[in-house]
């Protein structure tokens, strides 16, 4: 009798009672199927992680970074026929395909593991920038660097974000600023070295020798960077896309979009802004060296208060500054002022861009991390698409005061739609989200 009644008992209790986890709360990205990060985060193998996706951000958005300067040679060079929106277009397209081919690279990360992505996308860079070494005419250019270079960062660029968000829960805000600023140091070495090869060797050999160096860093990164052993034997998880019906997901991207459409304004154009007040060309030239110098510290930092107030809290924080600051970028005319200008926008904006990664993840559960990023990357990949263009033809009417009051005034439209996803998850206005 007590055989068959427990066995009665048991099929009449629920098989678990357990509650699934607010993909909106930060434990929620701490915890998932059961399964917990490791304990200790900086563990001589995730620090190798950390140290080959940071290699990973100084090889691909680091170079990116340094596209002014190859628009400059293009234009004085075999592509002087061609105009300054034409030649645009390029460095907007590999922006394009950088981040819109994120949301495959990270579903094939959460269901492959990040390792043979990376090595795919190491060799599509170097093979791009070998083919780009080659050409001369305008369609060559675009299809390697625009279109090829471009998506060959896509799958580097997100399995390493995401592996690194799986062996950093409680640090995971610092852990991203860190391999972010990867493409700081990238955009104060690669447009000086760049700028100085143009005039001593050939465009091609110039672009070789910079194929040459990211080949060994690359091939680093293909060797430090796999997924933490407790995923090793699971099961591969099935599609999942229910986080883009996520409500702090859509507020995120749509805020993210809308501070990107303006956010790489400085950067592209605080150079000829100097120039056009006729201060020296040569000096001219290393603001964008101090605007991302100023950038990398911009990434760390915030991230380090990030993973102890929140990373929504921050988030909208630096995204309000460095809307204000943008919005004050012509009133610094003199050169001293130009630098002050560059410095606090660089340690603004680099929070801003080290901060998406962390925001995305903490709304899904473990498994999710890849496809989150990825969604959030392909609304950034409209807006670098779309944004170069549209500075542009603010630019020319408006003048450099239009194109501040752009890009200050969308970045703090964007920031509302931060501020709405951080509502969401708690209502609260001095609590940790």
């Amino acid at each position: 009798m007590s055989r068959s009644t427990s066995t009665e008992l048991q099929q009449e209790l629920p098989a678990s009672k357990e509650v699934p986890p607010d993909p909106t709360s930060i434990a929620s990205s701490e915890t998932a199927s059961g399964s917990k990060p490791p304990s200790t985060e900086f563990t001589p193998r995730a620090i190798l992680v950390l140290v080959g996706s940071f290699l990973v951000t100084f090889c691909s958005v680091g170079f990116t970074n340094a596209f002014g300067v190859f628009q400059t040679y293009y234009q004085e060079a075999f592509l002087s026929d061609k105009s300054s929106s034409d030649i645009s277009w390029i460095g907007s397209f590999n922006i394009f395909c950088m981040f819109g081919c994120t949301f495959i690279s990270g579903y094939l990360t959460d269901r492959y593991g990040p390792r043979l992505l990376i090595c795919f996308g190491s060799l599509v860079m170097v093979f791009a920038l070998f083919m780009l070494s080659l050409s001369t005419e305008y369609y060559q250019i675009f299809l390697t660097q625009a279109f090829l270079f471009g998506v060959g960062i896509s799958f580097v660029l997100l399995p390493a974000m995401a592996t690194v968000s799986l062996y950093f829960a409680k640090s995971r805000s610092l852990a991203m600023g860190i391999i972010v600023s990867g493409s700081s140091l990238g955009g104060v070495i690669w447009p000086i070295a760049l700028d100085r090869l143009f005039n001593e060797v050939s465009f091609g050999w110039t672009v070789r020798i910079a194929a040459f160096i990211m080949l060994p860093l690359l091939g680093l990164a293909c060797l430090a960077i796999r997924r933490p052993a407790e995923f090793a034997n699971r099961p591969k998880p099935k599609a999942d896309f229910s986080c883009v019906k996520n409500p702090v997901m859509i507020f995120l991207a749509i805020g993210l979009f809308l501070i990107f459409l303006g956010l790489f304004s400085p950067f592209f154009y605080v150079t000829s802004y100097m120039i056009s007040l006729g201060k020296d060309s040569n000096l001219a030239f290393y603001m964008v060296s101090v605007v991302n110098a100023s950038s990398l510290f911009g990434r760390i930092l915030p991230g380090l208060i990030a993973d102890r107030v929140g990373n929504y809290n921050v988030l909208f924080m630096v995204a309000v500054f460095s809307g204000l600051v943008a919005c004050c970028w012509t009133k610094a005319t003199s050169v001293g002022g130009i630098v002050v200008f560059s410095l606090a926008y660089g340690l603004a904006s680099g929070a801003v861009i080290s901060l998406q990664g962390p925001c995305a993840a903490q709304t899904v559960q473990r498994e999710q991390f890849g496809v989150a990023m990825g969604v959030v990357m392909t609304f950034l990949s409209i807006a670098g698409l779309v944004g170069t263009p549209i500075n542009g033809q603010i630019l020319i009417p408006y003048g450099y005061l239009g194109l501040s009051l752009f890009s200050g005034l969308v970045m703090l439209l964007g920031s509302v739609f931060i501020l709405l996803a951080r509502l969401k998850i708690k209502t609260g206005l001095l609590v940790k989200a």
